[in-house]
């Protein structure tokens, strides 16, 4: 399985649900988000490679035009980052850019015995800078993630890590049923999916379980146009999507999610 190109093609899908004008304002309010040093705009206004990472996938998802340039420029310098998720993220645009190399299945094995994958998320974002993942590598990182879990713990992951999970085990040709059944239970009444138990529904734990979940085979159309409709209300008046309808302003994360989101709403 090609899981980023899944990702991206999912991504893709949901933009070409909206009309070319939105489509076009949602690309220029991405755009704006890039800063003169070729970085994307995180929440503080400053440029992040988390941050950018999304704008480069949502300005992909799109089909709209990017200065790859100025990006890559800026995320050459955070590729040694003493942050890991910020070196990941610019490994990833930059081997996808075809300026640095592919993750290799030895890097792979390297990061699983650093603890790169001692998380499910981090696994998954090891998977996408792989590009095709490596069915028995996936193995090793699932049975260690079910090591380093207790029993019983899916319930209290939040969403977007039981998600990843769920994704992991599916790489793994694993069943998972725990975490699937978790991540079913936090479909809320009015649409969309919730991060935690009780919590209200947020765009990223939407995106990420309704993804998780397509990719499992799961049904999911029977709650699609509530889905949608919650989708939908995230889109902020700055022409990005926000974390909820009641968000402020948008952003280049869950801009990206909301495509993503789409995505799994389009047949």
């Amino acid at each position: 399985m090609h899981l980023l190109q899944t990702v991206e093609d999912t991504a893709a899908r949901g933009a070409e649900g909206l009309t070319d004008a939105a489509r076009q304002s949602v690309a220029a309010a991405l755009h704006a988000l890039q800063r003169p040093d070729g970085g994307f705009a995180g929440l503080d206004g400053q440029s992040d490679p988390y941050f950018s990472l999304f704008a480069w996938l949502g300005l992909r998802a799109l089909g709209a035009t990017y200065d790859r340039d100025r990006l890559c420029a800026y995320l050459t310098t955070h590729r040694q980052s003493a942050r890991r998720i910020d070196a990941q993220c610019a490994d990833l645009v930059l081997a996808c850019e075809g300026r640095a190399s592919r993750f290799s299945r030895l890097k792979w094995a390297a990061a699983l015995w650093r603890g790169g994958t001692r998380e499910a998320y981090g696994a998954f974002l090891l998977a996408l800078a792989t590009g095709s993942a490596p069915r028995w590598l996936a193995r090793l990182a699932w049975r260690r993630q079910r090591r380093l879990s207790a029993a019983g713990a899916a319930g209290r992951l939040p969403t977007p890590r039981l998600a990843a999970g769920v994704l992991l085990a599916a790489l793994a040709g694993e069943s998972a049923a725990d975490l699937h059944s978790a991540l079913a239970s936090r479909r809320c009444a009015g649409g969309g999916f919730a991060s935690a138990a009780g919590a209200p529904a947020d765009l990223l734990a939407t995106a990420a379980a309704r993804f998780s979940l397509s990719m499992r085979h799961a049904a999911l159309g029977e709650a699609r146009e509530l889905d949608l409709a919650f989708i939908e209300a995230c889109w902020q008046e700055d022409d990005l999507f926000g974390p909820s309808p009641s968000a402020k302003q948008g952003d280049a994360e869950h801009t990206f999610y909301g495509l993503l989101a789409l995505g799994t709403c389009r047949p």
